[in-house]
């Protein structure tokens, strides 16, 4: 048996070459790419996976998946499916797979939905706690290797809490079905950018695809929205600028995580005196 290939994914990926994270035979994309795994060696997941469909997804590269061995804006696009919630520091792993990514590529993301998996009895992880790990290094406990819990929602705030730009989000995700999609287009500056056209930039927005997951907004909205840069300096000082942006980002999203800690602490501590 073998789960039907996405739709989406081939609309923006195919003509592309990328890595998949803990790809395997019977979930496959079709897509080109590189499989990362930590092992190549017959684990439990690769005999079930040839108990299913009969053969098993061969190991291109062994490495953590949160510890690539690849330079900079190196790859077109990072895909993974039911991968994430394996990682004790999801926010780490992003990060990573980010990092690899060529301005313009992607990140392809698909996750176990809370109610449609056996995780549906747990708890939901919050941000402040994937913020929390993410910081201290903290492990989880875990159940059946998952680390993290989401619903979508939840997922599309982490990625938000990163400041990272949602090209697409799917409730439903059209493979396998019981999780969701979240796609990312990355940006980074001035770095050389893909030189591919994404296909979905000539394809409107599905009628189901949620408010959240950043609609096109009009010339207008988008010029409002810009970072004061200056165009008419030198690259010198545009690049002088854009660090202190970052750095002015990063600041922020840290102030951010600070009050979100903060306020689950409190009710942490609320709910403990009831």
């Amino acid at each position: 048996m073998k789960f039907k290939e996405s739709a989406l994914a081939h609309k923006l990926l195919d003509g592309l070459e990328g890595l998949e994270i803990g790809g395997s035979a019977h979930n496959s994309f079709g897509l080109k790419t590189r499989n990362v795994d930590n092992t190549a060696e017959l684990t439990c997941f690769k005999q079930e996976e040839i108990k299913l469909c009969g053969e098993g997804f061969p190991v291109d590269i062994v490495s953590p998946g949160d510890q690539l061995p690849f330079e900079d804006n190196s790859v077109d696009f990072v895909i993974s499916s039911h991968v994430i919630e394996h990682f004790p520091d999801p926010i780490k792993a992003l990060k990573e797979w980010y990092r690899v990514v060529k301005p313009g590529g992607y990140l392809y993301i698909i996750a176990p939905h809370k109610e449609r998996t056996f995780d549906k009895e747990r708890n939901r992880s919050t941000l402040a706690e994937l913020i929390e790990r993410h910081e201290t290094g903290k492990v989880p406990e875990t159940l059946n290797d998952h680390c993290s819990v989401w619903i979508t929602d939840d997922f599309v705030e982490l990625v938000r809490w990163l400041g990272w730009n949602i090209l697409h989000v799917q409730d439903t995700d059209d493979k396998v079905g019981n999780g969701f999609t979240v796609v990312v287009q990355v940006a980074k500056g001035n770095a050389p950018k893909l030189s591919v056209t994404a296909n979905l930039a000539k394809t409107p927005a599905s009628s189901l695809q949620p408010a959240w997951a950043h609609p096109q907004r009009s010339t207008t909205q988008a010029a409002q929205l810009a970072p004061a840069v200056s165009f008419g300096s030198s690259t010198a000082q545009q690049s002088n600028q854009l660090k202190e942006l970052q750095k002015e980002n990063e600041q922020l999203r840290r102030a951010i995580a600070d009050l979100i800690i903060e306020k689950q602490m409190l009710k942490d501590n609320v709910q403990g005196r009831v």
